[in-house]
């Protein structure tokens, strides 16, 4: 027997079914889809948190109205004073310190970081499933704006399992 004829042979299950037309074929098994689905709605939460925190310090801070609650004060860690005290964390002003974070700048950084990756976890679950430009700019809008990714959050779950009910999965690569 050929190796020609030994590979036809050998069989590893009937290949899925052709899809009819105008039927939507997924990039991905349910688990795969569903594995997507958990990832993103972590990150869209944590991104929504980290917003949440950053707009409530914005307002309490007063640099977004111009109030002033503590007139030129910072919370500050880590770092040391002009005269030479050690800071842990504390309201200081700004030029009163050397070295110090700014907790505005933690705060905003690590939003940052969370919506990239977040950003991420919705591209990869957008092309998984398929959809169009609009469901992806949903996504995209979604930790830019207050409270909104929790509500895409939700909304891209119904999206998906909608999906995985009405159309036909990949057949498993591995």
């Amino acid at each position: 027997m050929s190796d020609q004829q030994a590979n036809t042979d050998v069989t590893l299950g009937d290949p899925p079914p052709r899809p009819k037309k105008r039927t939507q074929r997924l990039y991905g098994t349910s688990a795969q889809i569903r594995s997507g689905l958990t990832f993103y709605r972590v990150m869209a939460i944590i991104t929504g948190i980290f917003l949440l925190i950053m707009v409530a310090k914005i307002l309490i801070s007063g640099s977004l109205f111009g109030w002033t609650f503590w007139d030129g004060f910072e919370l500050y860690i880590g770092g040391t004073t002009v005269d030479g005290t050690s800071n842990v964390i504390g309201f200081y002003p700004a030029e009163s310190l050397q070295d110090a974070r700014s907790t505005s700048t933690m705060i905003a950084q690590a939003h940052g970081v969370a919506y990239v990756v977040y950003l991420v976890a919705g591209f990869r679950l957008w092309y998984m499933l398929r959809w169009g430009a609009g469901r992806l700019a949903l996504i995209i809008s979604g930790g830019l704006v207050p409270f909104f990714s929790f509500f895409v959050e939700r909304k891209v779950v119904r999206f998906v399992n909608r999906d995985l009910q009405s159309s036909q999965v990949a057949a498993p690569r591995y």
